[in-house]
């Protein structure tokens, strides 16, 4: 199992879209990914205009269909304008 954490901050008048955008997009792309375990964001609790999305993959298989899917490339052209820094983090689970 691969998982995934990102931490993105939005531009402050951007949150509402980007949060917006997430309950439409999401769910679309965890149903086209049989692989994905778990696709989940959420608000980060300690920093202001910062979300935090964990991913859990079956296999590294499961990650590379996500991320050169047309889904996720189009998920990610509606969600850049909000964007203003993205940090990810590769985990190998091993429970």
């Amino acid at each position: 199992m691969i998982l995934v954490v990102a931490t993105v901050r939005v531009h402050p008048d951007k949150a509402e879209d980007y949060e917006a955008a997430c309950r439409e997009v999401m769910p679309a792309l965890q149903a086209a990914n049989s692989g994905i375990l778990f696709y989940e964001t959420g608000k980060c609790r300690e920093a202001a205009h910062t979300y935090r999305v964990i991913e859990a993959y079956a296999d590294q298989a499961a990650m590379d269909r996500h991320v050169e899917s047309a889904e996720l490339k189009a998920a990610f052209a509606r969600l850049q304008p909000c964007i203003a820094g993205i940090t990810i983090t590769l985990n190998d689970g091993f429970g």
